[in-house]
């Protein structure tokens, strides 16, 4: 499996995290997820469809470290299961991603502490957004929460 150089793990205050050491194009790969498949949800799985879930074998794999921000600097590449630069990011920043665009309906939230003035507040999967919300995280989303929300635009409105 893949993985930069161009990062490292630290501790911080909420845990570990994953730093970027050395600049980062915008749509760089900067590692692969595991491709192991469960049935059911874990705290660090990343839901790819209804009863399909990715985990890392190794609970020190770097992807359990990666954290969430409602505006994220990287996304998920489904095609390949990558985890990728959204924009340029620059040495000492933190690598995160916005858990809405793969979790459908989280079986334990948290609240977000990323302060961003558009911070969703409570996060707990897609299906408690608004559809404003939603429609702005299409280009992010998982094939499976694609599907959700093409299902939900079809649904006859009262």
């Amino acid at each position: 499996m893949y993985v930069s150089e161009k990062i490292e793990v630290r501790d911080t205050k909420k845990g570990k995290s994953l730093f970027v050491i050395d600049e980062i194009v915008k749509n760089e790969v900067i590692f692969e997820f595991e491709r192991r498949f469960l049935k059911n949800p874990t705290r660090t799985s990343m839901q790819i469809d209804d009863n399909v879930h990715q985990e890392a074998t190794d609970s020190d794999a770097l992807e359990n470290f990666l954290n969430h921000s409602c505006k994220p600097n990287g996304y998920i590449e489904f095609q390949d299961l990558t985890y990728r630069a959204l924009r340029p990011i620059k040495k000492g920043e933190e690598l995160t991603f916005n858990y809405n665009t793969t979790e459908w309906d989280m079986g334990k939230g948290f609240q977000c502490q990323c302060e961003y003035n558009s911070c969703y507040g409570q996060i707990t999967g897609f299906k408690y957004l608004t559809h404003k919300q939603q429609k702005e995280l299409e280009p992010l989303l998982s094939p499976f929460l694609k599907k959700k929300l093409k299902e939900a635009e079809s649904q006859p409105t009262n």
